[in-house]
């Protein structure tokens, strides 16, 4: 999968951009605060709908409502499009179109797969259990359009039985429905957390070794799920089901639901024991290293690679793990890497201008 154009308007800080893409390796460099992450993010949107940072509301440009995003992408030798069309109400509202054909959201997801690394995912073990969730749910939804929609009902579910427990506490209401919801969430949840159970499981098959090539340090290092026993979808139901039965009195108590995926997490482990309290920095940069080059090989679908977005992590990594990585790299994924520096590696090079956010591209070639 090759990205061949980007077209934005009225996205972030860009009134308008049409910026061409001539290599698998695109280099986007300049100053702090031109539109570099932006232009990720527009990528990152064309795939998941949704931005990977906290500030979505501000994707408009200043005194607008309405934007759009446009990217042309190559898939075995096929070209395709895909358009979001973005307003501001109430809420933000998208349309979206894939070859020029109106789709619903459902229908659009998972064309353009993506996989991100950004500095702050070095800290994925230290922070929230809800980023960690996060993460699963995003890869995924790419891989499987139906894992999104199962999280979507999933989600109503959770809403529409705490506010029923809500009721129930105050006195407002009887537990008559509690049974229906119980069932949904059974349904819905145990689906979802088969789905994370496999998607571990394809970690931990190379998981110590990729680390240990990254780190040149040899230990044993698994993905410990914490969530419902069970590894049939069956077995995961059943013990859906006698967990909310132990928790009933403590969820009539607090009001929430307490059982289910809502509630899961993920930590790293070597012979027994949490990495999260003893990894120095640079084995948290191996580690998150070794998750994204291990989720690159997860959403490749017969031949066909996802895009890698790299947000200024270069800087992060020592000479040997951004060596690894681009060894890695090279002939494999189209990858778009931001900067602040100039680098001196193959690829197009497009510098951003802080004053018109116009761009200039030059293509370096490898030397004979």
């Amino acid at each position: 999968m090759q990205i061949k154009k980007i077209v934005l308007k009225n996205f972030r800080n860009y009134p308008e951009l049409e910026l061409n893409i001539t290599s698998p390796m695109v280099v986007l460099s300049g100053p702090n605060a031109v539109g570099k992450t932006n232009l990720l993010e527009s990528i990152y949107f064309g795939s998941l709908f949704k931005s990977f940072r906290d500030d979505a509301e501000f994707i408009f440009l200043k005194n607008t409502k309405e934007a759009q995003i446009k990217i042309e992408f190559e898939e075995n030798t096929e070209t395709h499009t895909i358009e979001i069309f973005l307003e501001k109400r109430d809420r933000i509202f998208a349309n979206f179109k894939v070859n020029g054909v109106k789709k619903k959201r459902k229908e659009a997801q998972g064309f353009l797969k993506v996989v991100i690394f950004e500095p702050s995912d070095v800290e994925l073990f230290t922070k929230p259990p809800e980023a960690r969730r996060k993460y699963l749910n995003m890869v995924l939804s790419q891989k499987h359009p139906e894992y999104l929609e199962l999280l979507t009902n999933y989600k109503k579910a959770i809403t529409q039985k705490n506010k029923l427990l809500y009721d129930i506490k105050q006195g407002l209401r009887g537990d008559e429905e509690l049974d229906t919801w119980n069932e949904q969430l059974v349904s819905f949840g145990s689906e979802i957390i088969w789905y994370r159970k496999q998607f571990i499981n394809f970690l931990n098959q190379n998981l110590s070794e990729v680390y240990s090539n990254i780190s040149k340090f040899h230990r044993t290092v698994e993905l410990v799920y914490e969530s419902l026993s069970g590894d049939t979808e069956e077995d995961i139901m059943r013990s859906y089901r006698q967990e909310l039965t132990k928790h009933e009195s403590r969820e009539r108590a607090s009001g929430l639901c307490l059982v289910g995926p809502h509630r899961d997490d993920i930590f790293l482990q070597s012979e027994g024991l949490y990495l999260v309290s003893f990894s120095s920095r640079g084995e948290q940069r191996s580690q998150i290293l070794a998750l994204k080059i291990l989720e690159l090989e997860y959403l490749t679908k017969e031949g066909n690679s996802p895009i890698l977005l790299l947000d200024d992590v270069l800087s992060e990594l020592d000479d040997t793990r951004r060596t690894f990585l681009l060894k890695y790299l090279q002939g494999k994924f189209q990858t778009f890497i931001t900067t602040t520096h100039p680098l001196e590696m193959v690829g197009q090079h497009v510098t951003l201008s802080p004053a018109t956010h116009e761009t200039e591209t030059e293509e370096i070639e490898q030397a004979n």
